[in-house]
């Protein structure tokens, strides 16, 4: 039986990590975000952190404006901590998200055949954020401003008209107890239906906080508009690991090829070696030796070693 949409009240939702897909997919097309509480162990995030921290402490200033001077950051998380990659890259409940905005179906004529092209998403960027007292807040943003996305206003969303209104999907996930005052993440909900062409900017007055304990997720469309918040405290460090998927025909963020070395990535069982980028998108994106790249990284994989019609 279809579930009530009245059982959630207008606000942003905070839902057990047992809610239903459907539900959770219907608050994201809604309000554009949805908290997911203990999405991750707190085992889980206490070693994640343990194995980003060493690059966390070594980070130096970033030379411009987007983050402070107060925040350090640990690109390249797949390449450091393998307990973060599987507990959160590969956490179940995002990637089904993942796959149901983000899964591009097209047919095509090959000659007189008919084809379905089907494009899966693959990993976007993989970072882990702690913000320092003092931080200043970011620019409110949007993050699918990476792939030169333009979106007209809509009211509401549409499943036939909107399949492919996403290019991005976000997985934020709490290392500590966050709050508005230690630089919970700004977030204005409903954004997402904006139009690119809005004559105003957004503004703070528009916000919620993205306040969480450790291990809540907050799921988030890279449509929708956000930004790390002011960092008022003394004493507290705000830890916030971030994971964004994107659509297979569209190029990463961050270039998972380069950014973890091959020798680690072969560590990784072939799940993970496809998400990271290792893999066709169909019909014909991502080839190496017009094969799928999963050969270049694992040659012991190949049947005869021919290339083969797209």
């Amino acid at each position: 039986m279809p579930f009530d949409p009245s059982k959630y009240s207008d606000e942003v939702q905070k839902v057990s990590k047992d809610t239903p897909l459907e539900e959770i997919i219907y608050l994201l097309k809604r309000d554009g975000g949805v908290f997911v509480k203990n999405l991750i162990s707190e085992e889980d995030v206490d070693q994640a952190y343990r194995e980003a921290r060493p690059r966390l402490d070594a980070d130096v200033a970033w030379n411009g404006s987007f983050f402070p001077a107060q925040t350090q950051r640990a690109p390249s998380l797949i390449a450091r901590s393998p307990t973060y990659t599987k507990a959160q890259v590969m956490n179940p409940l995002f990637r089904q998200v993942c796959e149901h905005f983000l899964t591009s179906r097209r047919w095509y004529w090959w000659g007189e055949e008919k084809k379905l092209s089907l494009s899966k998403p693959y990993v976007h960027s993989c970072t882990a954020m702690r913000i320092g007292p003092g931080g200043k807040a970011q620019p409110l943003h949007r993050d699918d401003y990476i792939s030169h996305r333009y979106h007209a206003e809509i009211g509401q969303w549409d499943d036939a008209r909107d399949m492919e209104r996403e290019s991005a999907v976000g997985l934020f996930v709490a290392g500590c107890r966050i709050t508005k005052e230690n630089g919970g993440t700004q977030f204005i909900p409903r954004s997402h239906l904006w139009g690119t062409d809005r004559p105003t900017p957004p503004t703070l007055d528009q916000c919620i906080f993205a306040e969480m304990e450790k291990g809540d997720g907050f799921i988030m469309l890279a449509s929708a508009y956000h930004g790390g918040g002011f960092n008022t405290t003394t004493d507290e460090q705000r830890l916030l690991f971030a994971t964004f998927i994107v659509r297979g025909y569209l190029r990463q963020e961050e270039n998972q090829f380069l950014a973890v070395p091959a020798d680690i990535a072969r560590r990784y069982d072939r799940e993970i070696q496809e998400y990271m980028g290792y893999s066709m998108s169909e019909p014909a994106c991502g080839y190496v030796e017009q094969v799928d790249p999963i050969y270049h990284l694992c040659p012991e994989l190949k049947e005869d070693g021919r290339p083969r019609d797209f």
